[in-house]
């Protein structure tokens, strides 16, 4: 964590964990009173950050290795991104892509949340999307005005995992940053909107069918929905709405039923103290402890712990 009112040191931090850049400060009489705290999680980072000054952020370089999602918490600014202009306020969040000339006009009171992607992973997840294999470009709309839905979550699972140190489990932490990013990539207006959301040709019950083997051949496995519409030759919105038609739940909601019955299985047989409850979730895919264990209860009546200490016949 950082505290200062060095303006070299600010900027020294900052560019290590966000992206290069310049900083000034307005006002004759501006002062720095700077707190960034960095979370790295694998290619992604969460950070808190407040200049507490006038300040203004400008480029370093012309283009960025990074995307920079702002969720302000206080306070007020104005970012600049090319052509665009948006106000930053508490509900009124901008994503900043890697590509053009930015520049931010920060209040001292201004307190952000910064959640900084890698450019290579959200133009690949864009990609998979789509269903081709070569990369391009993202270009976001500016202004955030909603949060994407279970982003709260996906963010809520990363800072838990990384604070558990759950190093034995790195596949899920490449597994919840493209979750991460697809969530984002489905949810704000982009200029692959239009193609990614595309609901294309009706789902075949066969196809539904496709799909479920092939989720259930790779259960234990960080699962990408939209892998799974494209090795069945769809679009994720038609392989969701074939899901509906079909079994009357997304395709997410299958696998965590499917999984669920596999973590109660392991936790029913296991002896008392030979594995623990939290290694077994992560084992089978669920980033997110504490839904899991609500979804846990709902499916089965008791709490995962009930059923590991219950005594063996």
């Amino acid at each position: 964590m950082l505290v200062s009112d060095d303006l070299d040191e600010v900027v020294d931090s900052c560019t290590k964990t966000l992206r290069p850049h310049r900083l000034s400060m307005r006002g004759a009489k501006a002062k720095l009173a700077t707190r960034l705290h960095h979370v790295p999680i694998g290619h992604l980072s969460l950070n808190r950050l407040r200049y507490g000054g006038n300040v203004t952020v400008a480029p370093f370089t012309p283009e960025e290795n990074n995307f920079l999602i702002t969720l302000p918490l206080h306070g007020a600014a104005r970012f600049h991104y090319g052509s665009s202009q948006s106000d930053v306020i508490p509900g009124h969040g901008a994503i900043v892509g890697p590509y053009r000339e930015f520049r931010f006009d920060i209040d001292d009171q201004f307190d952000q949340i910064v959640v900084r992607l890698d450019r290579r992973q959200v133009e690949t997840v864009c990609a998979s999307l789509r269903g081709i294999d070569g990369v391009a470009p993202v270009h976001f709309d500016l202004s955030l005005t909603d949060m994407p839905n279970f982003w709260d979550k996906l963010l809520e699972a990363a800072v838990g995992l990384s604070a558990s140190g759950a190093l034995g489990h790195p596949r899920l932490f490449a597994h919840l940053e493209e979750m991460i990013i697809e969530t984002l990539l489905l949810a704000q207006p982009n200029n692959f909107t239009s193609a990614a959301s595309a609901c294309g040709d009706r789902a075949h019950s066969r196809q539904v069918r496709r799909a479920i083997d092939y989720m259930r051949a790779h259960i234990a496995d960080p699962i990408r929905i939209s892998d799974v519409a494209r090795h069945c030759g769809l679009s994720l919105r038609s392989l969701q709405a074939g899901f509906q038609r079909d079994l009357g739940v997304s395709p997410r909601q299958w696998l965590r039923m499917q999984r669920l019955e596999r973590v109660h299985a392991i936790l029913s047989a296991a002896e008392p103290g030979s594995v623990t409850v939290t290694d077994v979730a992560l084992q089978w895919g669920f980033l997110h402890l504490g839904e899991f264990a609500a979804h846990f209860k709902a499916r089965f009546g008791e709490k995962p712990s009930e059923v590991l200490a219950r005594p063996r016949r």
